[in-house]
């Protein structure tokens, strides 16, 4: 069986998407993008790329790479400003190429020759040495895409579906029709080429315009093509946010490769690696080897955001409301996504098990939209009001839909716990499993025991612990303060504080508000670089900041976030007392409220553990608080992430138990003391197996604690905990 290509580096350096790249004959890679700019990456001594340099070689996007094979390591590049340059090894730009009428889309070396194909529906033929044109070549209508055969012949495509053939200014040889919409991209191999279209397919084509294949299977418009380093597989790249393998033999595709935006080119490496430019910012390469695959963390991080994007990518055009759920085939998977209409955004429930359960229909209400439901219970409302249906999904949090059917029935908010159980009973083990009647699969051969999970009326705690309320104009106030006071270096500027202004008004309006970059870049940049005592109004924007869905941007890409997540660690550290380790404290709480942050938190778990482990011993209550938050927030990760057969974190949920557990023996507050009891009730409903976390429990005489905690904690929490620890 073939081995698919892995996640093998994730190199982050551009502002806006990447829509191109190329690989130089000095095994240089470059990409250019919607920033402007085009960045020089080359390996080190670990053979992995690495940024070298950023050049601002145009005026506008960046549209086109391509290598020059006369001077190994020299490039093209052309761009929406409608010129095009020639540079040396080192981005210095030698030569530009200048005369057409629209943004210059695509490149190739041809002897010493270059083609340039453009919006204005000409390619032209330079003199790759000094820059002249030499003849301009009628290609069609507007985009012309370029490509060479080994003949050094010209192939071209356009907006007019038709495939051209020049052989020096003549056209020898036509192809009328050869898509159902425009060719966005030609490339060619010793024996073939092949064309990729906005009709969603890809084709491949002898030399002499004869189709040899059809390659369908996008779901929108197809912008990349090329051939693999040995000829024997095709690359395609979508806007479909997919990156796919095709066998040239028997035209299937082998591998499909989510990405969490637009790929807009993949081009393959000598080593058989892959390279894909994407509209994340980010250029990823692939590999089959797995000495040069990345960490699965990294990989498993990036599946998980591609995979919600793709579902995205599936439902444009269409309205989705909160609480949705859609299912997903991921390469033969099938994963179910929960809308989440203020982060708006798909949440990732799990992989749908015993898919042959038939749905029900329900027909909607206020609150609970039309469609089709894994059940639809009918609730007993007593006498006087009969039975109510309540619809419900597998994999939806049982929580929110008894405290939404409260909402609608208008009954008291008390009832929420025993619906919510109601609901557990009712759709079979745990709060998110399969109907009891669904079909039930043949016994693997000698399974491993999948300890059953220990759920009670209060846990597993489901909401995260985060600090939301800020009060918007004051801290302005402080911040504009502050900036009247720090280095004249360091201030902002007039129109920078418009910036601030706007970004802080749009978070206090509320997450249905689109913030700009320039506002996020004041925010999370440019304020970032104050003095420490100038901070403590900065981190608190920053906090505020997370409870936007805005915010995933910063965690997104190939370090997940984690300059942010250290620098806020590392002001932690540096005033565990003060109002900024307040501040910071709050922040790493934060972190929790959307799933592209929470998972980027999740993956520096230990990090953040070292630094709440020195913050629980505070002086400032709010501080602890916030700490045992963070606490109760990896809990409830870790709860999520280990649903069966998925194993329990258990290093990381006794090291989470006993920084709980070494609080509640020393601190007062009886709030933070309440929060480190749910965190450890929380991992207590996965420590059904070992039962190393009860004995760490037993040790500490969590029994005696829960008593004198009681009267906080509610008769349920503190039944439930003494319940869990007898299991």
């Amino acid at each position: 069986m073939d081995v698919e290509l892995e996640l093998s580096q994730q190199l982050q350096g551009h502002e806006s998407q990447v829509r191109c790249v190329a690989l130089l004959g000095d095994g240089t890679l470059v990409s250019g993008g919607l920033d402007s700019q085009v960045i020089i990456w080359r390996r080190g001594e670990n053979e992995s790329f690495a940024l070298v340099k950023k050049l601002s070689l145009h005026t506008d996007f960046v549209f086109t790479l391509a290598a020059s094979h006369a001077e190994p390591g020299a490039f093209y590049s052309g761009s929406k400003d409608k010129t095009a340059f020639k540079c040396d090894r080192e981005g210095n730009p030698c030569i530009q190429f200048q005369g057409h009428e629209g943004p210059v889309c695509s490149i190739v070396e041809v002897g010493e020759k270059v083609v340039t194909g453009a919006w204005d529906g000409t390619a032209k033929v330079w003199d790759s040495s000094n820059g002249s044109c030499l003849h301009t070549l009628e290609a069609g209508a507007h985009a012309v895409s370029v490509a060479s055969l080994p003949t050094g012949e010209i192939v071209t495509g356009s907006q007019d579906k038709s495939l051209r053939v020049f052989r020096g200014n003549t056209c020898v040889h036509k192809v009328d029709e050869a898509h159902g919409d425009i060719i966005r991209c030609i490339a060619s191999s010793s024996s073939a080429m092949a064309t990729a279209s906005n009709d969603g397919s890809v084709k491949l084509w002898s030399f002499d315009g004869i189709q040899m294949a059809v390659l369908p299977g996008h779901q929108s418009y197809v912008y990349g093509v090329a051939f693999s380093s040995d000829n024997s597989e095709v690359l395609s790249a979508s806007d479909d946010c997919t990156l796919k393998v095709w066998s040239i033999s028997d035209s299937q595709c082998k591998q499909s490769i989510n990405h969490a935006g637009t790929v807009w080119q993949a081009i393959a490496l000598p080593n058989s690696d892959v390279v894909s430019a994407c509209g994340d910012m980010v250029v990823r390469v692939w590999t089959r080897d797995p000495a040069r695959m990345a960490p699965e963390a990294e990989r498993t991080t990036q599946q998980e955001i591609a995979q919600q994007a793709a579902v995205a990518a599936s439902q444009k055009g269409s309205s989705s409301v909160n609480g949705e759920v859609k299912m997903f085939n991921d390469n033969g998977t099938v994963f179910a996504f929960m809308w989440n209409a203020g982060a708006r955004i798909w949440d990732k429930v799990g992989e749908v098990m015993g898919s042959e359960v038939q749905k029900k229909h329900y027909e909607g209400d206020d609150v609970f939209p039309k469609g089709e439901y894994d059940f639809v219970f009918d609730v007993d409302m007593g006498p006087s009001r009969g039975t109510s249906q309540l619809p419900y999904n597998k994999g939806q949090n049982p929580l929110l839909a008894a405290e939404n059917f409260c909402a609608r029935e208008q009954i008291h908010k008390s009832n929420t716990e025993q619906i919510r159980q109601f609901i557990i009973q009712n759709a079979g083990e745990g709060a998110g499993s399969g109907a009891s009647s669904a079909p039930t699969p043949a016994p693997a051969p000698a399974p491993a025991p999948v300890p059953k999970e220990a759920v009670t009326g209060v846990f597993p705690v489901l909401q995260p612990a985060v600090f939301k309320d800020g009060k918007f104009p004051a801290l302005q106030g402080k911040i504009l303060e502050f900036n009247g006071q720090v280095d004249e270096s360091l201030q902002l500027d007039p129109v920078e504080v418009n910036h601030l202004t706007a970004g802080i008004s749009k978070l206090q309006m509320g997450v249905s508000t689109e913030l700009r970059d320039c506002e996020k870049e004041i925010i999370t940049k440019t304020l970032g670089k104050w003095p420490n005592d100038k901070l403590f109004p900065v981190v608190d924007l920053w906090r505020l900041l997370l409870a936007h869905p805005s915010s995933a941007d910063l965690f997104k890409g190939s370090d997940r976030g984690t300059s942010y997540i250290l620098q806020v660690l590392s002001l932690l550290a540096a005033d565990i007392n003060g109002p900024l380790g307040l501040c910071a404290a709050r922040y790493l709480a934060n972190l929790f409220i959307y799933q592209t942050n929470k998972y980027a938190a999740f993956d520096k778990r230990d990090l953040v553990l070292n630094g709440v482990e020195a913050a629980l011993n505070s002086s400032n209550k709010h501080t602890k608080l916030a700490c045992t938050s963070v606490l109760l927030n990896l809990a409830i990760v870790l709860y999520e992430s280990s649903q069966p057969p998925k194993a329990f974190d258990e290093s990381c949920g006794l090291r989470v138990a006993r920084l709980a557990l070494t609080f509640l023996a020393k601190a007062e507050e009886e709030d933070a003391r309440c929060r480190a009891m749910l965190a450890i009730g929380t991992l207590l409903t996965r420590d059904q197996a070992k039962r190393a976390l009860s004995a760490e429990c037993a040790a500490a005489d969590l029994t005696g604690k829960i008593a004198a905690l009681e009267g906080k904690l509610g008769p349920a929490a503190a039944s439930d905990l003494r319940s869990l620890l007898q299991k």
